[in-house]
């Protein structure tokens, strides 16, 4: 009884609505010059236990929507250890969440939706 508890909760606990939805912030893995951006927060997202680093784009592009960020700049994506041994291995994703300027384009700026 208490595995099907556990069972639930997890399915429940990874079903997160504002990773299921398709966002317009834009990925650059580069920098862009200064005048086409200003910058809001660094951010962050990374996945507790193994996976790809893909799994992450929903999530990163989350936290920027959430900070109204246009683009997430410096984007780099890996796999790092993790401290706990069934956690070895796991993906993370850094970025810094921008606002881009209005006449700014994501595909010229090299980047992805």
């Amino acid at each position: 009884m208490l595995a099907i508890a556990v069972c639930a909760f997890n399915t429940l606990a990874h079903a997160d609505p504002a990773t299921s939805t398709s966002s317009n912030v834009c990925i650059i893995s580069g920098t862009p010059s200064t005048d086409q951006y200003q910058v809001i927060k660094r951010v962050k997202a990374a996945k507790g236990t193994y996976g790809s680093v893909e799994e992450l784009d929903p999530k990163i592009k989350a936290v920027a929507q959430k900070l109204n960020a246009d683009a997430v700049i410096n984007f780099h994506a890996s796999q790092r250890f993790g401290f706990w041994p069934w956690r070895v291995v796991r993906p993370v994703a850094t970025g810094t969440a921008v606002k881009l300027s209005p006449n700014s384009n994501c595909a010229a700026l090299g980047g992805r939706l």
